[in-house]
């Protein structure tokens, strides 16, 4: 009972509450996309074992399937195998886990930003600043741009590097609030949150960011100093954490970089090769952002996004000059005032540069400074949005005004009074509006996720000439046992765009089935010819030359599949049986052996393996 007399408890309980219900509907949701990459044909992340977690931390998220990306994740991956341990490939654990996670978040913002606003900002009662840290946090919590991030199973990585990076922040901010002759306790603390910085850095890459967030939290929240010296305590206060950082940059330059580039773009274009384009694309992005941000309509993934290479194309300019004076008057004002004894002044400033230091530092690792794999993802917003909502929720409080509109002692006009009373009334009916619309956004969005059909075609309602959207329904008709609905979308993604491998396999694969080997055999070339390294189409044209006699092809095939999966044990049986059929017994003996090192991973092909050297030896 106590605790529902608490105000902080209630909060707690309504933000658990709400997240509750409004993802209680994707918990039946199918794994689908890229979950089937990363999960279900991951056979790395199907048990918790020695070999298993060596992987994680040596290869990519990919290379499980014997695909390459320059993704580096060990820890997401470990709860994604702990997911798996105890349901397979059913969903509800899944979504359970990801679910709470982003409440444990939207908990983790309320905390945070309650204890931002209760000793620093001109909030004279705590249940202002309890309702500015609710406002912020249930913002966070049921904003529909979250589902892309948290119903999505694949994208749980930005919920896993925001949890660890919200308890480094509480951490650090913790450790400067510890008494200065308290030296062990505030190291222990300060090692604590290191800890967390660390998980978060093998969760997802962009808790790169997090130093810049500390060091923006310390001149914005704890400082009392102006706002120049405020940056140099800062950067003395947070440099253990860049050296985390910069070691682990060194790592993921060096021994962790396995695609031998920061360039996430396979093909150079004007894009992925300038940073003034990437710069001048990301304004009008950015205003696409603030848009998503407050009127959530019209949600997508894959969403497309023009390039500008010139400042003076529309609307790159305008929105340029407008980010450059607010820039300017804000740094006007956090510099001459913060430090300054001006509570109420301060307080303002405070908001302003906690609000949009947060919202920029953690959009900028998709920014465009590194050409990364899109332009634009809902889901990148998962984390900026706290600063965003910082501020609305400061201002929205300010504007409900809890103390009345007279000062203590006077009388109120009854006119007046009635009025404030209806502009109070009209302010709240407002406020459970707008928030019951991203309710209703998200669980409409939640619904969608589960239904990939329905999904797919809704992308393509705003993105018709996607490539891979289209590819990707074609698979779902495939898997439905629809091979001609199958072909229309996998034809449109090659109209679309005829830069993947993808749809000319899909194809040649559904030709095959059809006994158009002719048909399948030029679409698996197709295919190869747009993506040497994408090795599907060598397992059906091995199979297709060794049924056709031409062993000769088949092992050709077969030594191609070789380089593209070095560590898959079945690729080194079938090699051996190939060779086998040519009289190279030298050779099979030779894939054999070379096949067992990787057993491990498909005790099936590796009990097969035993059976024919043995059979062999004989």
């Amino acid at each position: 009972m106590n605790l529902l007399k608490n105000r902080t408890g209630l909060a707690v309980i309504a933000l658990i509450i709400a997240g509750g219900f409004v993802y209680s509907f994707n918990i039946n949701n199918g794994l689908f996309w890229d979950d089937d990459d990363w999960i279900v044909n991951n056979s790395f992340v199907h048990s918790v074992n020695w070999n298993n977690v060596k992987f994680w931390f040596t290869h990519d998220v990919l290379a499980g399937i014997g695909l390459k990306s320059n993704y580096y994740r060990p820890f997401l991956f470990f709860t994604f195998a702990l997911n798996y341990i105890i349901s397979g490939v059913k969903p509800l654990l899944y979504h359970l886990t990801s679910n709470a996670i982003h409440i444990f978040n939207s908990v983790l913002v309320f905390w945070l930003v309650r204890q931002v606003f209760s000793p620093r900002f001109d909030l004279e009662s705590s249940k202002r600043s309890n309702l500015v840290a609710f406002l912020t946090a249930l913002f966070f919590l049921i904003h529909p741009l979250q589902t892309e991030a948290i119903t999505y199973i694949s994208g749980r990585g930005d919920a896993l590097a925001a949890m660890f990076m919200l308890l480094a922040l509480l951490f650090f901010q913790k450790s400067q609030l510890t008494l200065p002759d308290d030296v062990t306790s505030s190291g222990n603390v300060r090692f604590v949150s290191l800890a967390f910085l660390v998980l978060g850095l093998l969760s997802r890459e962009t808790a790169i960011i997090f130093p810049m967030l500390a060091l923006a939290f310390y001149v914005s929240v704890l400082s009392n100093e102006g706002f120049a010296k405020a940056i140099k305590t800062g950067i003395k206060k947070t440099w253990p954490y860049f050296a985390v950082v910069i070691v682990y940059g060194i790592l993921r330059l060096t021994v962790l970089n396995f695609q031998n580039t920061l360039n996430f773009y396979s093909q150079q274009n004007v894009y992925s090769e300038n940073l003034h384009v990437r710069m001048f694309t990301f304004l009008p992005i950015l205003w696409e952002y603030l848009k998503l941000l407050v009127v959530p309509v019209g949600l997508h993934m894959e969403r497309s996004a023009n390039v500008y290479a010139s400042l003076f194309q529309w609307p790159v300019w305008p929105i340029a000059l407008l980010s450059a004076f607010g820039i300017w008057h804000l740094t006007r004002r956090f510099y001459k005032n913060l430090g300054t004894s001006d509570v109420e002044t301060t307080s303002d400033v405070r908001v302003w540069l906690l609000g949009v230091l947060w919202f920029f530092i953690a959009l900028a690792p998709v920014s465009g400074i590194t050409p990364i794999n899109a332009l634009i993802y809902e889901h990148w917003l998962y984390l900026p949005m706290v600063g965003f909502w910082i501020i609305v929720s400061f201002y929205l409080v300010k504007l409900f005004d809890f103390q009345g509109s007279t000062p203590q002692g006077s009388t109120l006009n009854p006119q007046k009074g009635r009025t404030f009373v209806f502009g109070r009334t009209l302010l709240i009916v407002a406020f459970i509006a707008y928030f019951s619309f991203f309710a209703y956004q998200s669980i409409q969005r939640n619904i969608v996720w589960g239904k990939p059909v329905e999904f797919y075609k809704n992308i393509l309602e705003y993105e018709p000439d996607n490539a891979r959207i289209n590819n990707n329904l074609g698979n779902q008709y495939f898997n439905q046992g629809d091979k001609e609905q199958a072909e229309v979308y996998y034809r449109k993604a090659i109209e679309a765009g005829d830069i993947f491998a993808q749809p000319h396999f899909n194809i040649g694969s559904i030709l095959q089935s059809r006994g158009d080997i002719k048909g399948a055999i030029a679409e698996f070339n197709k295919a190869i010819e747009i993506d040497p390294n994408f090795y599907y189409p060598y397992q059906d044209l091995a199979v297709i030359y060794a049924q056709q006699g031409d062993l000769v092809q088949a092992a050709a095939n077969m030594e191609k599949l070789k380089m593209l999966l070095p560590g898959n044990p079945r690729v080194y049986y079938n090699s051996a049986l190939v060779y086998l059929a040519l009289n190279n017994k030298e050779k099979a003996v030779a894939d054999l052996k070379e096949g067992l090192k990787y057993s491990g991973i498909d005790l099936e092909t590796g009990r097969l393996i035993e059976e024919l050297i043995q059979k062999l030896q004989k």
